[in-house]
């Protein structure tokens, strides 16, 4: 019996140690991300989605502070801003997000305040479209300030752009469920492997 309790406490204890194995809740990823001479941090939460690329539907909230020349700053939250994704270069696992530079869809991902206005936002893509320009843009006002407050960056390769946030990808309880049923078959096992001993000794 003691036997039992060690092994079911052991896969219980391992399971968050092995978030690949289980179904997680809700990722967060921290953001630090320098462009030119200005930066977005803060965080990205997605639904924990950690196959294929992602959707704007995968990427449930986000608190990003933009920050660009002059002293400019800007915080995008899904309260005030949207999130937009086209093609297939938003990617994620249970430690990084990911964005492939050099995807050939002309793919972007942005958050903006107002889609398409040129002001607050933060937008990556895969090639210059009329949208956004290929690489990192930083806009903490607008792309018409006079002086400049926006940053650009050229971009290339698959990168992070994100980073599991040290209290986030904990599995829900539910997740546990595959450890605790290979734990009892283990068990189940070596308690007829002792049995079927016992009684040929006997």
């Amino acid at each position: 019996m003691r036997k039992v309790l060690s092994t079911l406490m052991f896969l219980v204890t391992a399971a968050p140690i092995f978030p690949g194995f289980c179904a997680a809740g809700t990722i967060t990823y921290d953001v630090n991300q320098t462009i030119g001479g200005g930066s977005v941090v803060g965080t990205v939460e997605t639904d924990g989605t950690t196959s294929g690329a992602l959707n704007a539907s995968n990427i449930t909230a986000w608190n990003l502070t933009l920050t660009g020349l002059q002293g400019s700053t800007f915080t995008l939250t899904n309260s005030n801003s949207g999130v937009f994704v086209s093609g297939s270069d938003v990617t994620a696992t249970p430690t990084n997000l990911f964005f492939n530079f050099s995807g050939t869809d002309d793919g972007y991902l942005l958050f903006q305040a107002s889609f398409g206005s040129g002001t607050h936002y933060w937008g990556l893509a895969t090639s210059t479209t009329g949208l956004l320009l290929q690489g990192q843009t930083v806009v903490p006002g607008t792309v018409f300030d006079s002086p400049q407050t926006y940053q650009y960056e050229a971009e290339s390769g698959n990168q992070i752009i994100g980073t599991v946030h040290t209290n986030g990808a904990v599995p829900e309880p539910s997740s546990f469920a595959p450890f605790i049923i290979v734990g009892i078959s283990l068990v189940m096992g070596a308690y007829r492997r002792q049995r079927a001993a016992r009684s040929v000794t006997s």
